[in-house]
């Protein structure tokens, strides 16, 4: 049994490490396949004299040549075997709720909650999020199945409303970087649930009605072409949350919830521009519209905190020691971050990075600056309860040389 528990958060690594690889893997296969098709189909020469193909497409690639052809209606002769493009979808979804469970619901307490912003138990934090998941989808059907569907800009900016309202109840739930997480888990289930119960069905009532020589239930076509509509313009959003864990300065932002809105929004802009140039629609102001936002963002989350930083230099006369600033490492950093943490869950140090000595802070100094001092991240949830005035003394001898000969 010692050997076992021992063992476990070895094993919990590599199965982290094997799904995610997975994920990524499936992931790229599913939007890969869905940016292709809306390509596809724009670029189709619909100019052929036929009575069966609408339109056709010749491409090169890798030494062979291709003819696609988009059939008028069902083939007369259907072939052995017809590709889905389900599990795609299918694996990215049952991957992600994976990694969800292996990085967040067995480290809840450490990733999932943060004590200054809501002293929850594990358990209701998995609980909450799992309701989250599930209303997330009833809410998102719910809404697509009532009249509000008929008039899109309307239902666009209500969905839009009800996310952002929901992304700001998520940071006074979890910790930053689990609530944009449960935002792309959301919209992740959704885009799932859409291929699933919609798409797929609607696929499959064409297909069969082909086979039986019968006409299709044209309201599922047009129910499952307006979904898929949905799942192009979430992609964007979904793909930047999944890279996000790697920049604190969004989710670990005080307006967090505000920076994921307004680069999803962004995103949006971006795959809009591309399905208008596709239907050979050319909005050419949509681009320089979402560039002028991203460097809005820019500036909006960088200069305060360079006004911070010079007004803390210049209205501190205090020359830090490195003996304190090593002393407020080893208490509030050092328990996971060193060759063996003595933090539970922890075996080795978290992505590799130890403050044992002297060196090993000089070279990480830039990790520390981002994630404690630029942003709220680290400690995770603060469970070692560093101060505001040891995050000032930091940034102040960070600022005044990083000298560790003090």
């Amino acid at each position: 049994m010692e050997l076992l528990s021992s063992i476990s958060p070895f094993l919990l690594d590599w199965l982290n490490l094997i799904v995610r690889w997975i994920h990524v893997i499936v992931g790229i296969a599913w939007i890969g396949t869905s940016f292709y098709f809306n390509w596809l189909d724009s670029r189709l020469d619909r100019e052929i004299d036929s009575e069966n193909i609408e339109g056709e497409l010749w491409s090169v690639h890798s030494g062979g040549f291709y003819n696609i052809n988009k059939l008028k209606g069902p083939p007369k002769k259907f072939p052995k075997e017809l590709h889905w493009f389900k599990w795609e979808a299918y694996a990215t979804w049952i991957s992600g709720f994976v990694l969800l469970i292996i990085v967040y619901y067995l480290n809840a307490e450490g990733l999932m909650i943060d004590k200054n912003v809501n002293d929850i138990s594990p358990l209701t934090a998995i609980i909450i999020s799992l309701i989250f998941l599930i209303g997330s989808w009833f809410l998102y059907d719910f809404l697509c199945e009532s009249k509000l569907i008929n008039h899109t800009a309307l239902f666009t900016i209500i969905c839009f409303f009800i996310s952002v309202v929901v992304c700001y109840l998520l940071t006074k739930i979890y910790g930053s970087r689990a609530a944009y997480i449960h935002v792309g888990a959301s919209l992740g289930t959704i885009m799932a649930l859409n291929v699933f119960r919609v798409i797929i069905p609607s696929q499959k009532n064409m297909v069969n009605a082909a086979l039986n020589n019968q006409k299709p239930d044209l309201s599922m076509g047009i129910n499952a072409k307006r979904r898929s509509i949905h799942n192009n313009y979430i992609a964007l959003p979904v793909l930047f949350i999944m890279i996000s864990a790697h920049y604190p300065f969004t989710y670990g932002h005080k307006y967090n919830w505000l920076i994921l809105a307004s680069i999803s929004i962004i995103g949006v802009l971006v795959r809009h521009y591309f399905n208008l140039r596709n239907k050979k629609k050319y909005k050419p102001w949509i681009l320089p519209v979402a560039a002028v936002g991203m460097l809005i963002l820019i500036f909006y989350t960088t200069l305060p905190r360079i006004f911070s930083n010079q007004k803390n230099l210049t209205s501190s006369l205090e020359q830090i020691s490195f003996i304190e600033i090593n002393n407020i490492i080893k208490y509030r950093c050092g328990v996971c971050h060193t060759k063996n943490p003595t933090f539970e869950g922890f075996e080795d140090p978290p992505l590799g990075i130890v403050f044992n000595t002297p060196d090993d802070i000089l070279k990480n100094i830039d990790k520390i600056k981002s994630q404690v001092i630029d942003s709220d991240i680290m400690p995770p949830g603060n469970l070692t309860g560093i101060t505001e005035t040891e995050k000032v003394k930091i940034n102040l001898w960070i600022n005044q040389g990083s000298n560790i000969n003090n």
